[in-house]
């Protein structure tokens, strides 16, 4: 190798000068134009990607694994959003409007009140008012991913802070979720759970949460968490949960970056507010009933804090203070509060606080969300009602014991027979009206009937000697009896009479088929029938046919010489071989021959001035206009096996035999 002088030494050296300052120059000029065309990030952009909560996928390929100068043909992916308050909404709802950069094609967004979005641009309607940190993470095809995360984006906890005071002797509780986090600043620190001590590792991450509504303490003391002991938290330490239990005291020498999220509320119990200050003016003091909510939320350091649940006493420097009526459960039942099942009890919502949410438990596995409802109650017992009401966040309930009573469904006893009245043996059938279901019976219907006694619901008794009877009847359930007597209930006439008197009326006067009149004979021939209620009917050869008039009542009867051609009444009683089968109009009879005919068919003429003819075995009785009152008892055929009679609204044809006539004569 050839040596250089000195001189050739000196001008290759400004060779080099030279060529590196050129290289300079070049790479400047590069380095320019790369920012003005968002090659490389600026300032602003570099901070951005160097905030902890940006994040690449590990081992994420850049350009789908083509060639590494691939990152250089993109934008950098920057995440960014702005949010403003959504007027067609309220003042809870925010509109957030994305402006990341680099292209990004998917979007997840967690608004911090456990709900998310894929939207670019969403819409989100908050429930309350509150801290809300938002984070938005977004995606590019090529799989880069960035995230940017907005504290307190409703600014709930940028006002100002109010310095509260509360001292009560009520009780207080620190709501469900309330929690304390900091990071430890001192390797000396820990914190007390079931008796026994968790280390807080210097640097560590440490979240205790409230997992009920509980009573305790919690105290800060010149940025010192000296107490946060309630009966049942949780301990996370760097996201991971290390204990359960109950909390006592802490040991803090020193943290960082302190948050706290309590909901301290003294419950609306009637009691003694010795004082509430707000900013150091009284506002109230003395007895009091309502509800009073503070909301702790700092991240100071330096601040105290004293909280006790037991007599409630709060002290500190709030970021919001309530005090509201309280909501009291009361209602009122009835005015039925206590009777016969099936009881319908109405009940009325006295609630104080208004109240917009109701639910009832009525005592027998039913409930109900009305403000007002109304129960029946089917079964007996003593019931007792709760109702639980709420408005917001409150809720509270009562309980009434044995508010409603409900007796057993006690049965009245009640019963109708048919018919009430005859000629001897007189057969009955009675009917049990009983009401609430009675499951026994206990008749008796006196002596020279048959059966003296019964037992079954509906039966059938034949009485055989004329009189007047009284019927007992008791009837009953598992739950008790009743009793009822009807005197002289049924009447019992003389046995039928062959009717020995031919007679005849003709008059202008209305009459009527008295009530209890019966008529029976036995079927000797085949076809017969009888239509009741348009319903037609066979009679067999040999029954016995029974027809009793149900009420006094107009209508026609034609018997001609042994045959029943017509017997047409608007309200009759149907037996057959002693059982009733019907009741009702009868339209129409064909019995081609009858045998033992028996009647005791009774007919009155109402008092009206009209001529009046009447005959007796060929004797005239009357034959003029009269106002008598004519009655005539066992209204049966003639020797001729004849019977007509027709009763119209302004006549009466009689033509038949009868056993007794009597005249009522009524001067005016």
């Amino acid at each position: 190798m050839p040596a250089f002088s000195p001189f050739q030494k000196l001008k290759r050296m400004k060779k080099k000068r030279v060529a590196i300052l050129l290289l300079f120059v070049i790479f400047v000029i590069v380095l320019a134009v790369a920012v003005i065309l968002h090659i490389f990030p600026g300032p602003g952009t570099l901070a951005h990607l160097f905030e902890p909560k940006i994040t690449a996928m590990p081992g994420a390929s850049i350009g789908s694994g083509s060639s590494p100068l691939a990152l250089l043909m993109n934008k950098p992916l920057i995440a960014d959003f702005s949010s403003a308050p959504e007027g067609l909404y309220s003042h809870l709802t925010l509109s957030f409007l994305d402006q990341s950069r680099g292209a990004p094609e998917s979007w997840d967004w967690d608004f911090g009140d456990n709900t998310c979005s894929d939207l670019q641009h969403p819409v989100h309607q908050y429930a309350m008012s509150g801290i809300y940190n938002v984070t938005l993470t977004v995606i590019r095809a090529d799989g880069a991913k960035r995230s940017i995360t907005h504290n307190d984006v409703l600014g709930a906890g940028r006002s100002p802070p109010i310095k509260v005071l509360a001292d009560t002797l009520r009780e207080a509780y620190l709501r469900k979720g309330s929690e304390v986090t900091f990071i430890s600043a001192d390797a000396n620190s820990s914190v007390i759970i079931d008796g026994s001590s968790y280390g807080l590792p210097k640097g560590s991450i440490v979240k205790m949460r409230v997992n009920e509504e509980a009573s305790g303490r919690a105290t800060i003391r010149m940025g010192r968490l000296v107490s946060f002991a309630f009966p049942d938290i949780t301990l996370f330490v760097n996201g991971t949960q290390v204990a359960r239990g109950s909390a006592g005291d802490c040991i803090l020498p020193a943290y960082q970056y302190f948050w706290a999220n309590l909901s301290y509320i003294v419950r609306p119990t009637g009691g003694e507010v010795r004082q509430i200050l707000l900013d150091g003016k009284k506002i109230r003091a003395g007895l009091d009933n309502s509800r009073i909510r503070i909301s702790y939320q700092s991240g100071a350091n330096g601040e105290d804090l004293t909280l006790v649940t037991y007599p409630a006493y709060f002290e500190g420097a709030a970021a919001s203070f309530e005090l509201s009526d309280a909501v009291i459960a009361g209602f009122e039942p009835g005015p039925e509060i206590s009777g016969d099942a099936p009881l319908n009890v109405t009940f009325r919502d006295i609630s104080a606080g208004y109240p917009d949410t109701w639910h009832w438990d009525f005592g027998d596995k039913t409930q109900s969300d009305e403000p007002n409802p109304s129960h029946i109650y089917s079964v007996p017992g003593a019931y007792s009602v709760t109702l639980t009401v709420s408005r917001d966040d409150q809720e509270d309930t009562i309980v009434r014991k044995k508010a409603v009573i409900v007796n057993p469904p006690r049965v009245t006893a009640d019963f109708s027979a048919t018919p009430l009245k005859g000629p001897a043996p007189l057969t009955i059938r009675f009917t049990d009206q009983s009401d609430n279901a009675p499951t026994s019976w206990i008749w008796t219907f006196g002596p020279n009937s048959t059966p003296r006694n019964s037992t079954i619901k509906d039966p059938v008794v034949t009485y055989l000697d004329p009189g007047t009877y009284t019927v007992f009847l008791t009837s009953g359930n598992i739950y008790g009896s009743s009793d009822i007597t009807r005197p002289q209930f049924i009447t019992v006439t003389d046995p039928f009479h062959t009717p020995d008197k031919v007679l005849v009326v003709k008059t202008g006067k209305r009459g009527y088929v008295e009530k209890d009149s019966v008529i029976e004979f036995t079927v000797l021939e085949h076809p017969a029938s009888i239509s009741v209620n348009g319903g037609n009917r066979e009679l067999a050869e040999g029954s016995v046919v029974r027809l009793v008039a149900m009420s006094d009542q107009e209508g026609e009867i034609y018997i001609s010489e042994g045959e029943i051609l017509k017997f047409g009444f608007p309200d009759m009683a149907l037996s057959i071989d002693g059982e009733l089968v019907s009741e009702g109009t009868i339209h129409s009879i064909y019995v081609p021959a009858y045998g033992d005919f028996k009647t005791s068919l009774s007919y009155y003429l109402v008092p009206n001035s009209a001529y009046t003819y009447v005959s007796v075995s060929g004797f005239e009785v009357l034959a003029d206009f009269d106002n008598a009152w004519i009655r005539i008892s066992n209204l049966g055929v003639n020797s001729d096996g004849n019977l007509r009679l027709i009763s119209t609204a302004n006549s009466t044809y009689i033509d038949g035999a009868t056993y007794q006539t009597v005249h009522d004569w009524v001067i005016e």
